[in-house]
């Protein structure tokens, strides 16, 4: 199978990026009293918080969701249909910034404190200087927060009757995630990330029972009967974008027979992914890629590769080729590639599949903040933590699971579609 490599971040890191043109607002600024020493600065435009992110980012404590251009994105195509307003606060030390927390307020009726982005992140959070735990530690936040959330409600912008920060895991890289220290709930689904070893013929030994390997042969052999096998990563933008239209109606047709929402529906969505896989500043972590079968495309993914690890992001097949099994044939091809150039770790991201646990050695808890900030939103706040825990109690048991998504796919059936 062929490969197409993409660039590193040491090259993302080298990349010389123009910032966002247009005019800025200065930031709302207050000295902490919680944390004398300590200044907080709210800005309400990317555009405005721009040159300090793109300073603290590189050397950061962060994921590939917290990267500016990446949000940037969100905000530019999704971010209106949702209402949405950037609250991007930083938190400045004696010497240095020491975090920068993206947030934004969202909703139209009651309005909502979330990540920014926080619906296409799978780990929403902050980024964190290198020093931030000892600069800050951990206690210390809660009382910075109360500050926080007053200094962006100072915004009129920016008021808000809920707080809903939702999917935060335990740790943002090597420091603990400053957010464990508010009140949490367990957020309903987990995620999944496969520790790579530095040989292939190993890592899949160790992870796929010999019933599971004779299992991955004979699916091979059988879809190498339809035609040749490549795994084909196309290297110009307006391919990946073309090959990505593919996905979405893979996707589509999938969603459908599930019973499931079509999210490539929603206003902006598929503008987003185009923009994610075509925009220069993006294009270099974003890796597109198709299990080609002859001249048809058997399965699709869209993947992110960032610092050393590779987060697969949205994966489709092609319905008529399903008896094949073209998803895991194509799951073996990019985890045999992601130890090929390197990578440490191959994250599935959130979400309840049965590959997902089979080729994991982590399991990632993440947590919920959801709280009220007005009588209002304290009722919103506790229906929806309540709502939370049922969900989560229906996931931990098979039987009720299953019966869920049978109930789903046979309402989603009854549904017209749109054609029909």
């Amino acid at each position: 199978m062929s490969k197409s490599p993409i660039a590193t971040l040491a090259a993302y890191s080298r990349h010389t990026v123009e910032p966002i043109q247009g005019p800025t607002s200065p930031p709302l600024e207050a000295a902490s009293v919680a944390v004398p020493g300590f200044r907080l600065a709210l800005y309400d435009e990317l555009a405005a918080v721009e040159p300090v992110w793109r300073q603290l980012e590189p050397n950061a404590n962060c994921t590939v969701f917290q990267n500016f251009d990446y949000l940037a994105a969100w905000q530019r195509h999704i971010g209106p249909h949702e209402n949405a307003t950037p609250a991007i606060v930083s938190i400045h030390g004696p010497n240095s910034v020491l975090a920068i927390l993206p947030l934004a307020v969202t909703g139209r009726s009651l309005r909502r404190l979330t990540w920014l982005g926080q619906d296409l992140c799978d780990y929403p959070g902050p980024l964190l200087a290198r020093d931030f735990a000892g600069s800050l530690p951990t206690p210390r936040f809660n009382a910075l927060w109360r500050e926080i959330v007053a200094l962006i409600r100072r915004n009129p912008r920016l008021r808000h009757a809920l707080i809903d920060l939702r999917k935060m895991s335990a740790a943002v890289g090597t420091q603990a995630n400053p957010f464990v220290d508010l009140p949490l709930s367990l957020h309903a689904s987990e995620a999944y990330v496969a520790t790579l070893l530095p040989r292939w013929d190993e890592f899949y030994e160790r992870r796929r029972s010999a019933k599971a390997r004779r299992h991955d042969r004979s699916k091979l052999k059988r879809l190498a009967e339809l035609g040749a096998l490549d795994l084909v990563s196309p290297e110009s933008a307006d391919k990946a974008a073309h090959l990505l239209e593919a996905l979405f109606a893979q996707k589509s047709e999938t969603f459908a027979r599930k019973g499931i929402a079509d999210v490539f529906r929603r206003r902006g969505y598929r503008e987003f992914f185009r923009d994610l896989v075509s925009n220069p500043r993006t294009r270099e972590f974003t890796h597109v890629s198709e299990l080609r079968v002859g001249t048809s495309a058997a399965a699709i993914s869209f993947g992110l590769e960032y610092r050393s690890r590779y987060f697969l992001y949205l994966v489709s097949y092609d319905e008529s080729f399903s008896r094949f099994s073209p998803g895991a044939i194509h799951l073996n091809a990019l985890l045999r590639r992601a130890i090929e150039r390197g990578l440490h770790e191959f994250d599935f991201l959130v979400g309840l599949q049965r590959l997902k646990r089979e080729w994991s050695d982590q399991r990632i808890q993440l947590y919920d903040h959801v709280a009220g900030a007005t009588l209002p939103g304290h009722a919103v706040a506790a229906s929806l933590r309540a709502w939370s825990r049922l969900k989560r109690a229906i996931k931990a048991s098979p039987a009720l699971w299953n019966g869920y998504l049978t109930l789903r796919a046979w309402v989603g059936a009854l549904k017209p579609r749109v054609g029909d």
